[in-house]
């Protein structure tokens, strides 16, 4: 949340949202004149989504491939635009890091996305997704490294990207 800053009357986008565990503590933060809209592809996850954010009707979980949804949800000009112009953004991908198109997305200054914190649970794909941030126009603010798994390989990072 520090990271991001979330104000009252923000919008937020939050990638691959599982659960809705960020789009929870962003929904709140926001509040009713802002939106928080969450992406999952899996089905379960997007029906516990909804339920956890039930709370909060400015918040709202589209089911699809993350990738997908933003290419037909953030088109300009398109009939029935599904994705508001988001301000903030969190992402918590799998493994295999963010899809290219998702990159491509956040690096398009259209789509007004001034904040962005990535969760990652592998820093090689970390580090290649903020590589190509980077060579769009990002600039890295802060990167934490959390054991969150001790004893074990695992560690999960926060990295959090900014617009100049």
């Amino acid at each position: 949340m520090s990271a991001l800053g979330p104000r009252p009357g923000d919008v937020a986008l939050d990638l691959y949202c599982g659960a809705g565990l960020f789009a929870g503590a962003l929904a709140p933060a926001v509040g009713p004149d802002g939106t928080v809209v969450g992406i999952e592809a899996d089905a379960a996850a997007t029906r516990d989504a909804r339920h956890n954010l039930r709370e909060w009707p400015w918040a709202r979980v589209h089911k699809g491939d993350v990738a997908a949804v933003l290419r037909r949800g953030g088109q300009q000009g398109a009939k029935e635009r599904t994705l508001p112009t988001a301000r903030l953004v969190v992402a918590d991908p799998p493994r295999a890091g963010l899809a290219r198109e998702v990159i491509d997305y956040l690096n398009a200054a259209e789509h007004g996305a001034a904040r962005f914190a990535y969760v990652s649970c592998d820093p090689a794909t970390l580090a290649r997704d903020i590589g190509l941030l980077v060579a769009g126009g990002w600039e890295l603010a802060d990167l934490r490294a959390f054991d969150a798994f001790p004893m074990t390989h695992h560690v999960e990072c926060v990295a959090t990207l900014a617009k100049p």
